[in-house]
């Protein structure tokens, strides 16, 4: 019978890109087409799509177009040419927008003290693209909701009111409805299905997360500060940020999204957090500086046995359990044990889905139904903080299904995308002894690498 063991593996060399896609005008007017089949299901007469620099990602999938010191919403009538309002500074920035679009400059989503002399009201602007009363219209914010959140969920909108409260003046308050589950719902939503083209790019963005893992592990030594290990992600800005590059130690680290510092140095033996995300990509771990065994402080001298290898145990469950048509509960019991055992501290979801924002929506869940598909990008981010003397074990990586037909076409399409996809595979069930389906694509070269002294990343656990 297999055991988890300490083994020695080589990390392998920095990555560069060789598969990021842009996304054509074709297939971004393929994706405003899926929208109209989803606004006709729901009768809708238009869907008001909003943006701004942190929640873009709807917006973005659509158009091209992510906005950046300002809000942003793009008005799709049932028929015709959207229309995307932008501010001052998002004028300049228009033509980056993939999809066909008539640009309204509204310049009320401008920062504030610029001009604001030469656009319409809100009212006036949404008149001109056909908004009337009685039209249904749909809103995609970032958020919809339940009944055991609100009493009317379909009318709850985390649009700003600014926006919702005129579209509701001009249409009628119960003809517009929450519909951000379009794109965003764990099962069913439009985002959660990557096309080869989608796959290739996130890939490429792993890979370039990875490198710069990859450097910040090798440095690690006694005396760096949480700002000089953040350095050596060297990021140049591509693919964008998704989230806050993260880097803690000691007390830091227990934030858990703290932003580096030049203040706070490493110390032997104390906690270690850190998170790398960009579009598409994420690569997390936490865990304890050191090299081995000996600098591990007396009182977590027994981490290996209480909590590094019960999580390895229940990550590996995690894994084999993925698989195309299994739901979202098969996937939660398997790891339940581990994961509402209240000493291990895990308070979030044991995984959740991934796109150019770090979180689109989880279906791993107490009883969840939704169905894991083809072209689901999927983190294993499962966040184990039991607290002192412990501190927590966190072991991030992205990873993709794909049915034959999607890895045939990737095959064909990106061959170099692809054979990298089954070497990892082989790594993983050869190296580490985690039996993944062949509809696993792992998208980073430490997938599920538990390294139980940071500071001796090539050291892994592994069912030997």
């Amino acid at each position: 019978m297999k055991k988890i063991r300490i083994v020695e593996i080589e990390l392998p060399e920095d990555k560069t890109i060789d598969n990021y896609v842009e996304i054509t005008a074709l297939q971004y007017q393929d994706r405003l087409n899926l929208v109209r089949n989803a606004m006709e299901e729901r009768k809708l007469d238009f869907l008001v799509i909003y943006g701004d620099r942190e929640h873009f990602a709807n917006l973005h999938y659509l158009t091209g177009y992510d906005p950046r010191f300002e809000e942003s919403i793009l008005v799709v009538p049932k028929r015709g040419t959207p229309y995307l309002l932008v501010g001052n500074e998002g004028l300049g920035y228009k033509d980056v927008a993939k999809l066909p679009v008539e640009i309204v400059l509204f310049q009320t989503f401008s920062l504030m003290g610029q001009p604001r002399d030469k656009s319409d009201s809100l009212e006036s602007v949404l008149k001109d693209t056909g908004i009337e009363k009685g039209s249904k219209i749909g809103l995609v914010g970032t958020k919809y909701f339940r009944e055991k959140e609100f009493s009317s969920p379909q009318y709850s909108i985390d649009v700003p009111s600014f926006i919702t409260d005129v579209v509701r003046s001009l249409a009628g308050y119960e003809n517009v409805v929450n519909q951000t589950d379009i794109f965003m719902h764990p099962e069913k939503g439009l985002r959660t299905f990557l096309s080869a083209e989608d796959i290739a790019s996130f890939e490429s963005a792993s890979c370039i997360v990875y490198s710069g893992v990859r450097r910040l592990l090798h440095g690690l030594r006694e005396g760096i500060s949480e700002y000089e290990a953040a350095g050596l992600l060297a990021y140049a800005g591509f693919p964008p940020l998704s989230c806050h590059i993260t880097v803690g130690f000691g007390k830091n680290a227990l934030l858990g999204l703290s932003s580096p510092s030049p203040f706070r140095k490493l110390e032997l033996g104390e906690y270690i957090n850190f998170g790398f995300g960009v579009w598409g990509a994420n690569i997390a771990r936490a865990g304890l500086a050191a090299e081995d065994e000996k600098h591990f402080p007396y009182s977590v001298s027994n981490i290996l046995q209480e909590l590094y290898f019960p999580y390895f145990e229940m990550m590996t469950r995690w894994y084999e359990s993925l698989k195309i048509g299994t739901d979202g509960r098969s996937v939660y019991n398997a790891v339940k044990n581990f994961v509402e055992n209240p000493d291990n501290g895990v308070s979030l979801n044991p995984g959740h889905l991934i796109h150019n924002d770090e979180w689109l929506n989880s279906p791993f869940y107490e009883g969840s139904r939704d169905t894991l598909h083809s072209g689901m990008a999927i983190q294993c981010d499962i966040i184990s903080s039991p607290g002192s003397p412990l501190f927590g074990v966190h072991v991030e990586d992205g990873l993709v299904l794909a049915d034959e037909s999607l890895r045939n076409e990737l095959r064909k399409k990106f061959p170099n995308t692809s054979a990298r996809f089954e070497s990892r595979r082989d790594f993983m069930k050869q190296k580490l002894g985690i039996d993944i389906s062949d509809e696993v694509l792992p998208m980073s070269d430490i997938q599920a690498c538990l390294a139980p002294f940071m500071m001796s990343p090539g050291k892994v656990l592994a069912w030997i």
